[in-house]
């Protein structure tokens, strides 16, 4: 064993030799790097005059939302949210958008925020229940109505995602174990977790099939595999070391970049808000899971890390399989990229959806790995971020021992 590390640590050379690898890894780190400083750059207009920063923006929700007076979604916080609107229309609206406005909006707007900041996040669910019901007169909303209409607006998705009824009792049984009201507080900063971590991880997912395809077809376009296969180990141990080195990777990049990525998001948005219900985030909304936003967090981190290493393992299969590079990047920016696009259009066919779902462009995805869609063994119920992650480990298995002896048997040959 001791030796397969020692190769393994060989192949991590070769790989950090190769321009394209520091090339590719540097553009990823941008990306991240973008992907969590970038929502605060820009300022914010009203008619043509600059009233606020999105940085400061940022900084004035996040303070208003650590800091909230009424810390759930009650009856009481309704009834202070249509107070400070009334407030808005009648005293601010005139000083921001009347005559004799500019030059002042500045001000005016800083207080405005100041009060709206802790609802912006809550008119964003609202909207999103409006888009799935219609004709809510959201203004007079209150703590009966908006629950109320969050379990009207469930009944309306599982009607469209053409759910069993089997789904549906379940998914009711999950919603009734959430607790309520709702606890509220900060959690812009997992809602911005949330939208970005699929970007970032396809970003990766790519770089790492860049890297990685030369890892067996180098062998053959140099003419070296002959060479390097009739080495002391090479038709064992330094296959092995190979497809150890390429899951590690994925394994310990995953780690280092959504780190980074997370320690941004910390610095600007906080993540205090980690043990409220997943339902008061955009994200979660739809979900009947009765989990925190951490623990959603971890689920989505840890489907991100297997889905990148099992892009890496059909990578390495097809580096093995094709013996050219350039054709493996190819099939990798197939295999990473159509789903995107793909997804939507078999939502309406339940076994093209489940297949595509599962891919690990999907399982980047927390609309992907919470997906409503369940499947069934015997009288129990799965959601895809509980059964997939096993299929993973039994298709690296396979595709790494697959690789394997392809190799193997093109060294005898």
């Amino acid at each position: 064993m001791r030796e397969v590390f020692t190769l393994a640590g060989y192949e991590y050379r070769k790989i950090f030799k190769r321009r394209s690898t520091w090339i590719a890894l540097g553009i990823v780190l941008l990306w991240t790097l973008f992907s969590g400083f970038g929502s605060i750059f820009g300022e914010f207009y009203i008619e043509g005059e600059k009233v606020a920063s999105h940085f400061q923006m940022a900084k004035t929700e996040r303070k208003a939302l650590e800091n909230l007076e009424i810390k759930e979604l009650n009856q009481e916080f309704f009834q202070r949210w249509k107070e400070d609107m009334e407030w808005f229309i009648k005293e601010q609206r005139e000083q921001l958008f009347g005559e004799g406005a500019a030059g002042h909006r500045a001000l005016v707007w800083e207080k405005y925020y100041e009060s709206y900041a802790p609802y912006d996040n809550l008119d964003m669910l609202l909207a999103s229940m409006n888009n799935q019901i219609g004709n809510i007169a959201i203004e007079e909303i209150g703590e009966m109505d908006f629950y109320k209409y969050r379990n009207l607006m469930l009944e309306r998705i599982f009607e469209k995602e053409k759910l069993s009824p089997g789904e549906i009792t379940f998914h009711k049984k999950e919603n009734d174990k959430i607790k309520t009201p709702y606890a509220y507080g900060n959690m812009i900063g997992f809602d911005n977790i949330f939208r970005m971590l699929a970007p970032n991880c396809i970003f990766l997912a790519f770089a790492a099939a860049i890297i990685f395809a030369p890892l067996f077809a180098i062998e053959y376009t140099s003419n070296m595999d002959a060479l390097v296969l009739s080495s002391r180990f090479g038709k064992n141990k330094l296959i092995w070391a190979k497809l150890l080195t390429g899951i590690s990777f994925g394994l310990f990049s995953s780690i280092f970049f959504m780190g980074i990525f997370l320690l941004e998001i910390q610095a600007i948005y906080g993540l205090s808000g980690w043990n409220l219900p997943v339902q008061v985030s955009a994200a979660g909304l739809y979900l009947t899971l009765p989990i925190n936003l951490l623990e959603l967090l971890g689920i989505a981190i840890g489907c991100c890390t297997i889905a990148i290493c099992m892009t890496i393992v059909v990578i390495m299969f097809c580096s093995a399989k094709m013996k050219s590079p350039f054709g493996v990047i190819i099939v990798g920016f197939a295999f990473i990229f159509i789903p995107v696009f793909l997804i939507s259009m078999v939502a309406d066919h339940p076994i093209l959806f489940l297949i595509t779902n599962s891919l690990p462009t999907s399982m980047m995805y927390p609309a992907g790995v919470t997906a409503h869609q369940l499947v069934s063994i015997g009288n129990r119920y799965f959601y895809f971020f509980q059964w997939v992650p096993v299929m993973y480990l039994c298709l690296m298995a396979g595709l790494s021992w697959w690789s394997y002896r392809i190799f193997q048997n093109h060294q005898v040959g």
